[in-house]
């Protein structure tokens, strides 16, 4: 087998350049995830707001009277 010779300069730029794809992928998954966090806290204010989780008295009333 022939032995193979590596440039360390090569090897530090490609691993810098995989490094730095993977800083970026992280921040991009950051930013996704911080956004879909904030998306469920608004979704949450509406429902709270709005009291979409209570059935409108008209309706308890129905149901109570039966």
């Amino acid at each position: 087998m022939n032995p193979v010779k590596i440039n360390a300069q090569d090897v530090q730029a490609n691993l810098a350049n995989k490094i730095a794809n993977l800083e970026l992928q992280l921040a991009n998954e950051i930013a996704a995830k911080q956004s879909v966090v904030k998306y469920a806290e608004e979704l949450e204010d509406i429902i709270e707001k709005h009291n979409i989780n209570e059935k409108p008295k008209s309706a308890q009333e129905k149901t109570s009277a039966k």
